[in-house]
């Protein structure tokens, strides 16, 4: 249909009977193709209830004590307003399991602004310490108590003057000798903090065979981890290292799952067991960081991706997204269906690398609209700052076709290799975005089109939909049938198939059956110059890393 014809008549009769042929093969089909929809399904509606800022009511029911304190706190301490209601109960339900009542709370009401586990980790690590009697207000202190050196701390009679510190915390690492001198850290001079941090140094060159860059890199990088207990820590080591085959090697590189819950690991084995058939012990190997999420985000996570009609398969795709937390999940599903760039994509086994990296997407999206750039591919859109530096910098206005190919396979159940061969005999195939052929689809069903005669004419999606509707109305002119010398004597006679080839006919034959009738005028001009031309990228904003501060990288480019 593409190639140059000399003579349009002879053309014409030949692709009709083409057609014929094909529309008698189509026939001995079997495949229901009535029943797939052009239209992406939509998923139910979610509906995320607006959280109301927490009020003094609220906490006198829930937590006790009596309104007025609670009125008092919150015009003290208005921050506590921002708290989520499911973190203040899991915070709650962790004080009260530390022994606390509500009217200690109240003492120190910002105690229930800090997240369940930190309070945990702290009355462990003061426990382990020696401190006896930890009362709320000593707990709320807690940076200022492990910064005080242990001679002020028993002075003030935190700890007893009989423990000896050092050699307590030593005891709680078991079945391993220290390679330390005690009486070097015999110390009562010495802080807490480094006191903690100087045995927990020599716990990782033991048992992880860590160096002084390894050492140097976690406390500059995930210097949290010198807020968790020395029980917690081994009980993490041991626990990753037997489970999850996890080498000392591997713990090294991965020095922030120290921090690991070792009880909520446990909990993910028990209740995720599988991930579309996969081991989560394989998956948690492969992608460590998702150890970090708890078990309950994990859930909630796959429950909103199931939510939106999204396989687990594709979660095996990007595993990265376990590593968010479900409420952005939830609100970045529900955005890929405002945007219509995204939205084509939903079928995309690939689909969450764009929940992953939406920002970044976003970004790209509005970058390339301000190049009138339209093939951008889920791949462009996710892909790394060189890569799409190199592909914005070239100029070229086209993807590898693997987007319309994976969306056609879905919309029309058909094998995406034969939708690539058809495709790959229009010479511009690839220069077409994916939302337009959607919208041509889509455009084609509104006019009772069916998909199977899609399908025998699918090049007809690449074209503009105006000048498909020039070329519809022109044959429903009555002197069309004349001037086009159609074996036929009125439109009506012919086939819907019959119609879709005769439009592709006319479209190309404007252009002597090069395939260039799928420009339009805005379109048809490449770009001269282009480098010169590229408006600046907009930078993305440096944000704390999830599990710490970020290990400086090289330098990318300025302008992408």
């Amino acid at each position: 249909m593409l190639r140059n014809g000399q003579n349009q008549a002879h053309l014409l009769a030949r692709c009709l009977g083409q057609m014929a042929r094909g529309m008698a093969a189509l026939k001995k089909g079997t495949v229901n193709q009535e029943k797939a929809k052009s239209k992406l399904p939509k998923p139910a509606a979610v509906e995320v209830p607006v959280e109301e800022p927490l009020n003094a009511n609220y906490l006198a029911k829930t937590l006790g004590s009596n309104y007025r304190a609670w009125v008092a706190a919150l015009e003290k301490h208005p921050e506590l307003k921002t708290v989520k209601r499911k973190d203040l109960l899991n915070s709650y339900e962790t004080l009260k399991s530390l022994a606390y009542s509500v009217d200690d709370i109240i003492t120190k009401p910002m105690i229930i602004y800090y997240g369940a586990t930190t309070l945990a980790n702290r009355h462990s690590v003061l426990e382990e310490c020696g401190f006896q009697n930890i009362t709320i207000p000593t707990l709320s202190k807690y940076v200022t108590v492990v910064n005080k050196s242990i001679e002020i701390l028993k002075a003030h009679t935190y700890i007893p003057y009989d423990v000896k510190v050092a050699e307590r915390l030593a005891s709680y690492f078991i079945g391993i000798q220290l390679p330390v001198d005690m009486r070097d850290l015999d110390n009562e001079n010495l802080t807490l903090k480094s006191l903690r941090q100087s045995l927990l140094n020599a716990y990782l060159r033991e048992r992880l065979q860590m160096d002084d860059g390894d050492l140097q890199k976690l406390w500059r990088v995930y210097s949290r981890i010198r807020h968790k207990s020395f029980r917690a820590v081994q009980d993490t080591v041991e626990f990753l290292t037997t489970e999850l085959k996890f080498t000392a090697e591997r713990l090294r590189k991965n020095s922030f799952l120290l921090y690991a819950d070792a009880d909520n690991v446990r909990r993910i084995l028990k209740e995720i067991p599988t991930i579309d058939s996969q081991d989560i012990r394989d998956i948690g190997f492969r992608r460590p960081k998702i150890l970090m999420s708890t078990c309950d985000s994990l859930r909630q996570t796959l429950q909103h991706v199931h939510t939106f009609g999204i396989g687990e398969a594709a979660v095996l795709r990007c595993l990265e997204v376990l590593t968010l937390g479900p409420d952005t999940v939830l609100e970045r599903l529900r955005d890929l269906q405002e945007i219509e760039e995204f939205q084509v994509l939903g079928t995309n086994p690939r689909v969450l690398r764009l929940v992953h990296y939406q920002n970044k997407a976003r970004l790209r999206l509005d970058y390339l609209s301000q190049l009138k750039v339209r093939c951008a591919s889920l791949h462009i859109l996710s892909c790394g700052s060189e890569a799409f530096a190199k592909f914005a910098r070239d100029g070229s206005d086209r993807t590898k076709g693997r987007d319309i190919v994976v969306y056609l396979g879905n919309i029309l159940s058909k094998d995406e290799q034969v939708l690539r061969n058809l495709l790959s005999r229009h010479p511009n195939w690839c220069h077409t975005p994916l939302l337009h052929v959607k919208q041509c689809l889509e455009f084609l069903r509104s006019k009772k089109f069916k998909l199977q005669e899609i399908f025998a004419n699918i090049h007809l999606l690449l074209y503009p939909i105006k000048r498909i509707e020039e070329k519809m109305y022109l044959l429903q002119a009555p002197d069309a049938q004349e001037e086009l010398q159609l074996p036929v004597s009125g439109f009506h006679e012919l086939s819907n198939n019959e119609i879709l080839t005769l439009i592709l006919y006319l479209i190309e034959s404007e252009f002597h059956f090069t395939g260039d009738g799928i420009w339009t005028e805005q379109h048809s001009h490449h770009v001269e110059n282009f480098n010169n031309l590229l408006p600046d990228f907009p930078e993305s904003l440096n944000k704390v890393y999830k599990y710490g501060v970020k290990p400086a990288e090289k330098l990318v480019m300025q302008h992408l």
